[in-house]
């Protein structure tokens, strides 16, 4: 019987204080929450924690990456520092039946996903410690820590976890949406090197969740999104990382398809060769100048300048002189963006190795950006990388995890990042991400290389996610997620509801 030991757990919130609040609430007819309940969520949170509790007409230092967030209305932002007070302010937003989001980096995309419609915001700022075990083969990070404060904290140690691409990202969507890095070809994926999780339960408990403690809902959380709970703290390895070489070159559309093949060269010898080598490469098109360039961020996770396994691929033609620099992870991602400025939807798509896929999805994002020469606003650029063979076997470790990715050898993911200043370009992105990725699905589908799984982080939004886990995967989650959370608080009906949901 799946999930009895935590449903019989000693729990704060009652049945009947659940269904109490349902029934005291003031709903509309789809249970959205009322303002007045939310205010007075917000106050009794405010008594409980002074100078913590931040209402929206006076927050005005809190800034988010994505202006479709940062113009997101909330009644106000609460900043817990415990599990603890994360558990007392879920009590009382759920005594008050008062919708929520949670932020941990706030890297998401859209409204109600880090920042809640017309509820409370659940900042995990204050949540962000980083502290190393004495034997320096883990390490304990707070739900709300971001990237470049984690590879900061570790950076002294000589240590490294398998963190994010871009320092404002944090650890908590990262991790539970699986977590691509660019240490992922020696390590592997975040999710599979998360030894313990402490997560408050949509009943308010407190519980530390294992391979051995709770495996259903261990192996549910790596990969199944904000469909579980809170989680307030992350148990991870960490292994011995130096300094790491990072390089770009910029290549012409001329040389495209070459670029592309040394690019899947590199990422076959990655696999079995050489895990040091790491390699991603962009593709973006001005409309207004009717041009395209392909530039390519090669890194290599040793001190060494100008590697030689990127020889051939520099020997293409390129726009300007090949630079790089040695560094560390920490500063590597220590810059802080300028936030809330820009408009953002991301959309992704996996396939087996494919050169003239690439081909044909440069050339259809070509396509769909000289339509859009009326809005010179809109940026699209299309981020490709491989998720590695080591990765796709350590997803068999610990039991499994849910995203349901077992094949040989590598595959590669796609990631439509789409950008624009103002709410006037809304409709026009949109339909942008909307033709492009019906055309690159298509593309995948006629010469028989599409993958069906669909990456949580990098997904649009109303993509059905799960489905690609397969269908096993998905009925394992939904009957995880009725078990911890009968009353819906974390469904698509309930009080969180942004991100992606199961049900």
């Amino acid at each position: 019987m799946l999930f009895t030991y935590l449903i019989l757990l000693a729990v704060p919130l009652t049945s009947a204080t659940l269904l109490n609040a349902r029934a005291n609430s003031t709903c509309d007819s789809s249970g959205a929450t009322s303002e007045g309940s939310c205010q007075q969520a917000c106050a009794t949170l405010e008594a409980a924690f002074p100078g913590r509790l931040h209402y929206k007409a006076a927050d005005t230092n809190f800034t988010i990456w994505d202006q479709k967030q940062q113009q997101t209305v909330f009644v106000c932002r609460v900043q817990p520092t415990s599990a603890e007070e994360v558990s007392q302010t879920l009590q009382v937003l759920v005594k008050n039946w008062c919708r929520f989001a949670v932020k941990c980096g706030g890297h998401s995309r859209f409204p109600d996903d880090s920042v809640s419609v017309g509820g409370v915001t659940i900042d995990l700022g204050l949540i962000s410690s980083t502290v190393v075990s004495e034997d320096r083969t883990s390490a304990r990070l707070g739900g709300g820590a971001l990237t470049r404060q984690i590879f900061a904290a570790l950076d002294p140690y000589g240590l490294a976890n398998i963190g994010g691409r871009v320092g404002q990202v944090g650890i908590g969507g990262f991790a539970l949406g699986g977590g691509t890095s660019v240490l992922s070809a020696k390590y592997g994926w975040a999710l599979d090197s998360i030894l313990e999780y402490e997560i408050v339960l949509p009943n308010a408990t407190i519980t530390t969740v294992s391979e051995t403690q709770h495996p259903d809902l261990y192996y549910a959380l790596r990969g199944g999104g904000n469909n579980f709970g809170i989680v307030t703290a992350f148990n991870v390895s960490v292994f011995p990382q130096g300094p790491v070489y990072a390089g770009s070159r910029t290549f012409t559309d001329e040389n495209v398809e070459q670029v592309l093949q040394e690019a899947e060269n590199i990422f076959t010898l990655e696999d079995a060769e050489d895990t040091n080598k790491v390699l991603e490469y962009r593709y973006s098109f001005s409309a207004s100048r009717n041009v395209g360039t392909i530039s390519t961020t090669q890194r290599y996770l040793e001190p060494v300048m100008s590697p030689p396994v990127y020889d051939t691929l520099n020997a293409i033609p390129a726009l300007g002189n090949l630079t790089g620099t040695i560094s560390s992870l920490a500063n590597s991602t220590g810059n802080v963006p300028v936030l809330g400025e820009t408009r953002s939807i991301f959309a992704s798509l996996t396939h087996y190795p494919s050169v003239k896929l690439g081909v044909r999805a440069i050339a259809l994002l070509k396509e769909e950006t000289l339509l859009l020469k009326n809005s010179t606003g809109i940026a699209s650029t299309l981020i490709t990388y491989s998720i590695p063979t080591t990765a796709i076997e350590r997803m068999k470790s610990r039991g499994g995890n849910s995203l349901g990715i077992d094949v040989e050898g590598h595959l590669i993911i796609n990631l439509l990042s789409v950008t624009w200043p103002s709410d006037s370009d809304d409709r026009a992105a949109h339909a942008l991400v909307t033709r492009f990725m019906e055309g690159f699905k298509r593309a995948a589908e006629e010469l028989d290389v599409l993958h069906p799984f669909v990456y949580i982080n990098y997904a649009n939004k109303g993509d059905d996610v799960f489905a690609g886990y397969g269908e096993d995967n998905k009925k394992r989650l939904i009957a995880i997620q009725k078990n911890i959370d009968p009353y819906g608080i974390f469904t698509s009906s309930g009080l969180w509801r942004g991100l992606f949901k199961l049900r």
